[in-house]
């Protein structure tokens, strides 16, 4: 009997169907043609002689099976798991982006959306089910129980996504388990950690394992021949240099792995700003790019290939989290712009200091302030010229004041129209939001997140931001940029389109004031770039529904959060027009307003959008203190004097403020 034969009598039995069982044949015919017969034995180069295919499997098994546990702890069984979440896996019980799906009897289907019958349709739903993460909580829930309930539920699930799954003309499109970004993350943790913890399974038989290989191979095959670019080619590079280092017995595995580490290290250089930040100024995606390259790096340094790596590597990577500590909030995690969800900080200082030992500054995030020190500098706040974001701090302490300052351009992906967009903490608590822009489904919701209504900014004619360029900065920005014990300042212009792409009818210029240690300065000059009037509406967004007037200021509003700190909202506007005080919570006409939209943390909930209005004037200035308050603490005591200039009591201090001259030392 011939070798298609032979293997396709052997996988029949586990096959539901004879489609499938021909496609298990073609895989272990795939693995058997790239496998090094040597790096095998002696057993599998005999069977191979003699054609007996029940005892090459029974060979190639065995010597999988006899490999050491990985050690690596993004690909290896060993490590803390969440049994409930293993055991809901095993049941059929699944949660993606926020959407939870129970499979009946526990057969799951691997094309099934179920966001495509309960809207919003979220086509993500799908493809990160297919990510496998389940495979680390059941591996290791394994490793730890030696339960075989976990494994036969290992091996129903990988065979029917074998079978049920496939390269199809759209791999890249809606409905596909084969999206590269989806093969990279596969082979580069939840399916290697699998292998780890089930490859020596008494449920676990011959083939399957082997199955499980010549798929992993398959989809590293899929990643050499077809990339793609920006994050999605560094988690691509990542799985295709794993998987060939983790299995050098294929014939490929060195080309392979080679191809991988030259892709990725190319496209960090290419990916990364001057300023250490990401191109597509998402933390999120930063921290997307910083655990490929930490994991390559910690891979090349297990399996001997550190040679491989230029020596600028490693600076490169220490420059990336450097830029992430820089941004941290005083809670350690890192401001959400453009699509972003909570990201703390220490997930790229813990990265760090395992790979290159500590630092005063990984030390100092890492033991939350209790060892090393700060990152150097003049002064607590920074700047990164090239990101256009600005951390302004009062200090270092777990207490500071805190903004962010985006003043940069779009990112080359997962871009909001947010320029000049603020967001405010108070220790680890965030006062003016920027809630990320929500799941990635297809809904208003979505629409709003990424959307100027969204973000702490201004409407001009009810109109946001559209512009599409810049992406990025090719020179560094300029604000004005004054940083010192008392003050920091900045400044910058928003010139773009609003509404439409053509359509370009005033000029916003924001300029920022923090007075240390705690009083917020934000001045919005609109001027008419067309010679028209205008509508102008200043943005500020808080994660409460509720807000009080301040007795005796007009239009000033407090939070009331009913937490550690409030914000005072306290307005100094241009006399040459009425303005308008507006709060809204959970509008949708005739926009969305007052809603926060979360994202992987949190779900879209209703909040508080507070306005400021204009109608019909050419130019205008809003002027606007912004005040964190500890609750149960005195509001601060604000008199205008003349001339524009205001003097703050808050704290037993008297912060002088001059608003016609917010640079001024």
């Amino acid at each position: 009997m011939d070798r298609k034969n032979c293997l396709e009598n052997i996988v029949l039995p586990l096959a539901p169907n004879l489609s499938a069982a021909r496609k298990f044949t073609r895989h272990l015919e795939e693995l058997f043609d790239t496998l090094i017969p040597e790096a095998i034995g002696n057993d599998y180069c005999l069977a191979l002689k003699q054609e007996d295919y029940v005892a090459a499997i029974s060979a190639c098994a065995k010597h999988f099976r006899s490999m050491p546990d990985f050690t690596i702890p993004g690909i290896s069984a060993n490590g803390h798991f969440d049994k409930q979440t293993a055991d809901d896996y095993v049941e059929g019980r699944v949660c993606e982006v926020n959407v939870d799906w129970v499979f009946e009897n526990g057969e799951v289907d691997h094309l099934f959306n179920p966001t495509e019958t309960r809207p919003p349709l979220n086509h993500e739903w799908l493809w990160q089910f297919n990510r496998h993460s389940h495979g680390y909580a059941i591996a290791r829930a394994y490793r730890a129980t030696g339960d075989e309930k976990y494994a036969r539920a290992f091996c129903s699930r990988l065979l029917g996504w074998i079978a049920q799954t496939d390269i199809t003309e759209n791999w890249n499109g809606p409905g596909s388990a084969w999206r590269t970004i989806e093969c990279g993350i596969r082979l580069f943790g939840s399916w290697p950690a699998a292998f780890d913890g089930f490859k020596r399974s008494p449920s676990v038989s011959d083939t399957v394992l082997l199955l499980m290989i010549a798929s992993m191979h398959r989809q590293a095959v899929h990643l050499a021949n077809n990339p793609t670019g920006q994050n999605w080619l560094m988690m691509e590079s990542n799985g295709i240099y794993t998987f060939s280092c983790l299995f050098p017995q294929l014939s490929d595995a060195k080309e392979n792995r080679k191809l991988a580490a030259h892709r990725l290290i190319s496209e960090l250089e290419a990916q990364l700003l001057p300023d250490g930040m990401h191109n597509e100024l998402s933390p999120d995606y930063h921290g997307v790019i910083v655990d490929c390259a930490s994991n390559f790096y910690s891979i090349a340094l297990c399996f001997g290939f550190e040679q491989e790596i230029p020596s600028s590597f490693a600076e490169l990577l220490k420059k990336t989290v450097h830029s992430a500590v820089l941004l941290s909030t005083p809670g350690f995690t890192q401001p959400r712009t453009n699509d972003c969800h909570t990201i703390n900080t220490v997930h790229f200082t813990l990265a760090a200091e395992k790979l290159f030992g500590p630092s005063p500054e990984l030390r100092f995030v890492n033991s939350c302030r209790t060892e090393g020190h700060p990152p150097l500098g003049n002064t607590a706040s920074a700047f990164l010229p090239y990101a256009g974001l600005i951390a302004m701090r009062s200090n270092w302490e777990a207490d500071a004041t805190y903004m962010c300052f985006d003043v940069g351009p779009l990112g080359t992906n997962h871009m909001h129209q947010d320029m000049l967009n603020i967001n405010i903490y108070k220790g680890d608590q965030e006062l003016i939001y920027d809630d990320g822009g929500g799941q990635y489904e297809i809904s208003p919701a979505r629409e709003y997140g990424l959307s100027a209504f969204s973000h702490n900014t201004v409407l001009v004619d009810g109109m946001g931001q559209t512009r599409k360029t810049p992406l990025a900065y090719s020179e560094p920005a300029e604000v004005g940029w004054v940083s010192n014990e008392d003050f920091d300042y900045a400044a910058a212009t928003y010139s773009g389109s609003f509404g439409s792409t053509d359509n370009y009818p005033a000029i916003h210029k924001r300029e920022v004031r923090f007075s240390k240690p705690d009083v917020f300065c934000v001045s919005d000059t609109l001027t008419s770039a067309d010679g028209n009037r205008h509508d102008y509406e200043v943005l500020f967004h808080l994660d409460t529904t509720r807000v009080k007037p301040v007795p005796g200021h007009n239009n000033a509003l407090i939070s009331d959060f009913r937490k550690e700190y409030e914000i005072v909202i306290l307005p100094f506007d241009g006399e040459n027009a009425p303005v308008q005080l507006n709060t809204v919570s959970a509008a949708t006409e005739p926009a969305m307003q007052g809603w926060y939209n979360g994202r992987n943390e949190e779900n879209l909930h209703e909040a508080i959008t507070v306005s400021r209005k204009v109608c019909g004037v050419k130019d205008f200035r809003f002027t606007t203190l912004l005040i964190p308050v500890k609750n149960g603490d005195p509001l601060p005591v604000v008199s205008k004097v003349k001339d524009g200039k205001v003097t703050v009591m808050i704290g037993g201090k008297a912060i002088a403020l001059d608003l016609s001259a917010l640079e001024r030392h």
